[in-house]
């Protein structure tokens, strides 16, 4: 609480409205709505290290949140956001690191 009476404060030394901080703030349903999740097959990895290779390149296309790769099962499960990047790219950015990845059915 004492940092929002600064925050407060200080707004108000700037000259600007107390809400100014607050006025773009997304509640987490309307965050988590926006997302989606896919699941890829896999299939090309052999050792233990291919599923550090397969997140890496999955996680720096733009608009990925998160990536969990599962060697046991030869699967990696992508949450992204969809107004910035789709499947199709992800699936793409695996196959340039060596690994084919498809979505699952």
């Amino acid at each position: 609480m004492k940092h929002l009476a600064v925050l407060a404060l200080g707004t108000l030394m700037l000259g600007l409205p107390v809400t100014t901080p607050f006025a773009f703030a997304q509640t987490a349903p309307e965050v988590a709505a926006a997302l989606a999740e896919v699941r890829f097959d896999v299939p090309d990895m052999t050792c233990e290290t291919c599923p550090i290779t397969v997140k890496f390149a999955m996680s720096r296309v733009e608009g990925v949140r998160s990536v969990e790769v599962d060697f046991d099962s030869r699967s990696a499960t992508v949450i992204f956001d969809p107004a910035l990047t789709d499947a199709a790219k992800i699936a793409e950015a695996s196959a340039q690191a060596g690994y084919p990845a498809t979505v699952q059915n």
